[in-house]
């Protein structure tokens, strides 16, 4: 219960006097100015102590060196690259050699793309800067089969096939690059086989399939020419389906106005 200074003031004026009867044993006008400046001294010190807790904690945020960060605050600038990196797949050489007659350059890589399955035919679309273009294929599996199907000079297939450690080809001047090469974007065809598909027995209903003495079966040379019929490549990609197998197609081209 609470009572006002009034009440207060009563209180004392009828329970303060003297046991004999005499005068109250304190004046009570001190009483009460002494308890306002006892209520005023504890507000000032507790407002003090607030002020003086503040001070601390500002200094504390803004003053003092920043210790080293909690793992669980770490921000994303500051938390380490991850060590482990994703496999990149077969490299491709950084340039191609171009040998014609008594003239030899080389073709920088202009345009490269990765695969990770192998079985089925690839489109791989690029846009030359010259009549100079070379184009590569890489596997993880040198021993795969590749073929790569572009456009000859008269707009007919025109193309290579073979182990993905040879197949190369390109056209490296104006006269045998199509008369519109650099008017458009071109494309490659590309399918990749395992080393192991049945391609000698796709190849056996080519007529010049010829023994060998290493081999019951075709040698490779009619087996790359047989994998550049669409019929054989459509058999095989029914046989063997999609599966994984990492491989890359790398486009060289000379930069644009070098020629």
């Amino acid at each position: 219960m609470r009572h006002t200074e009034s009440d207060l003031r009563q209180f004392l004026t009828e329970f303060g006097q003297d046991p004999a009867g005499g005068e109250p044993s304190a004046h009570l006008d001190a009483i009460v100015r002494r308890g306002r400046r006892i209520r005023r001294t504890r507000r000032a010190l507790t407002a003090g102590a607030a002020m003086a807790v503040a001070v601390t904690a500002a200094g504390l945020v803004n003053g003092l060196p920043a210790g080293p960060p909690r793992a669980d605050k770490t921000s994303v600038a500051q938390r380490p690259a991850d060590s482990a990196q994703v496999d990149p797949g077969p490299k491709l050489p950084a340039s191609f050699p171009v040998v014609l007659g008594a003239e030899k350059f080389d073709l920088p890589l202009a345009y490269s793309q990765r695969f990770a399955t192998m079985g089925v035919g690839r489109t791989v679309i690029f846009t030359p800067t010259s009549f100079s273009t070379g184009y590569k294929v890489v596997c993880d599996d040198p021993q795969a089969w590749v073929v790569i199907e572009g456009r000859g000079k008269g707009g007919e297939p025109s193309g290579t096939a073979g182990r993905c450690k040879t197949p190369v080809g390109g056209h490296h001047d104006q006269l045998s690059a199509p008369t519109d090469w650099l008017k458009h974007p071109q494309s490659l065809q590309i399918w990749v086989f395992p080393a192991d598909a049945s391609i000698f027995e796709a190849a056996k209903a080519v007529k010049d399939c010829k023994p060998t003495l290493k081999s019951k079966g075709c040698d490779e040379n009619t087996v790359s020419s047989a994998l550049r019929l669409p019929e054989v490549r459509e058999r095989l990609s029914a046989e063997v389906g999609e599966r994984p197998g990492n491989w890359a197609v790398g486009v060289y081209d000379r930069p644009a106005g070098a020629e």
